[in-house]
């Protein structure tokens, strides 16, 4: 066989490819359909686990077996993808303390008639403590473990909804891939100088060891936001005008 010959072999089975997943995607959007329908979650790690050991089951060749789990591996994420864009998801909004996550988050909440979750709430209520009082009693990493199962309950047993996340919920890895996978990470972006001013107005002095934590604060975390969301909006103006931003930053959802 010829260089020719065999370029139109591959012609021929990447026609076959794109057939294929097409009629992958239309079962997926069926799927996603039923999900919605029934109240759901869209990403379901148990689920994926199978589908990769049962193509891995087809390979005859053992030498492209990991070709074929990153194949598959790319299949299930642009599937998943697909599925996001076609169904109702959770919106999680993540940003800086005083950016206007939990405002920007009821206004939209209530556009969108979703409903509405603040973690740092759901936190306090779940363990009778203030925030601050579980960081400094039961440390960092227990708090961090607390936010992800709040999320992770509200993604697994709520209707897709709103969530206003704490201001360094994008430090968990575990987190940030499970609310990238199951909704739309939304960076509800404030410049600094403004989120000062507000904190200015509620405590006064606001004294020069607390505005130096907030921007260095403000210079870690900024990259983190930038890296997770889906999109980064601008709460510079109306909580309207931001509201309108995410609705138009959102998937087209077919109804």
């Amino acid at each position: 066989m010829n260089l020719e010959e065999t370029r139109k072999q591959i012609d021929e089975l990447d026609q076959v490819l794109v057939e294929t997943f097409e009629k992958r995607l239309a079962a997926v959007l069926n799927i996603a359909k039923i999900k919605e329908a029934e109240n759901i979650k869209i990403y379901d790690p148990e689920r994926e686990t199978k589908v990769l050991e049962k193509g891995l089951a087809y390979v005859n060749d053992p030498s492209l077996r990991d070709y074929v789990k990153h194949f598959l591996n790319d299949v299930m994420a642009v599937s998943r993808s697909y599925q996001k864009d076609h169904i109702q998801q959770h919106i999680f909004l993540v940003g800086m303390p005083g950016a206007g996550k939990t405002t920007v988050g009821k206004a939209l909440a209530q556009r969108q008639d979703m409903d509405f979750y603040d973690v740092d709430a759901l936190i306090q209520e779940k363990t009778g403590k203030s925030i601050q009082n579980v960081i400094i009693y039961e440390g960092e990493e227990a708090f961090r473990e607390l936010e992800y199962e709040v999320i992770s309950d509200i993604v697994t047993n709520k209707k897709p909804s709103v969530v206003a996340t704490g201001g360094g919920t994008v430090l968990s890895e575990k987190t940030v891939k499970l609310m990238r996978d199951s909704g739309f990470v939304v960076f509800i972006h404030r410049d600094v100088t403004r989120i000062l001013d507000d904190l200015d107005m509620e405590i006064r002095p606001l004294l020069k060891e607390s505005i130096e934590y907030i921007f260095r604060l403000y210079e870690e975390r900024y990259p983190l936001y930038e890296k997770v969301c889906h999109v980064k909006i601008q709460n510079a103006s109306s909580i309207g005008d931001a509201v309108n931003e995410i609705i138009d930053a959102l998937p087209n959802v077919e109804r």
